[in-house]
């Protein structure tokens, strides 16, 4: 539910040449809830794929602090 089928376009807007700042803080914000969590943590999404270059990329401070928040937050998903 927290990204369902608005997951895809978020994604893609992460393989944009320069990527909308605003949307780190909208990832890590919507990977505190399990559902976020477990969309972004989805292998046939390849959301961490598309994640771990923007850590180090040359985007703004403020897409890679809410990358890495959302990485982070990841990390507490328990399921399988």
């Amino acid at each position: 539910r927290a990204l369902g089928p608005g997951a895809e376009p978020l994604l893609r807007a992460l393989s944009a040449a320069r990527p909308p700042a605003e949307l780190g803080a909208l990832l890590c914000n919507l990977s505190q809830a399990p559902e976020g969590r477990r969309a972004l943590l989805d292998r046939s999404r390849r959301a961490v794929q598309r994640l771990l270059p923007l850590v180090r990329g040359p985007g703004s401070a403020e897409l890679r602090r809410g990358v890495v928040g959302a990485l982070r937050n990841c990390c507490f998903e328990h399921g399988k």
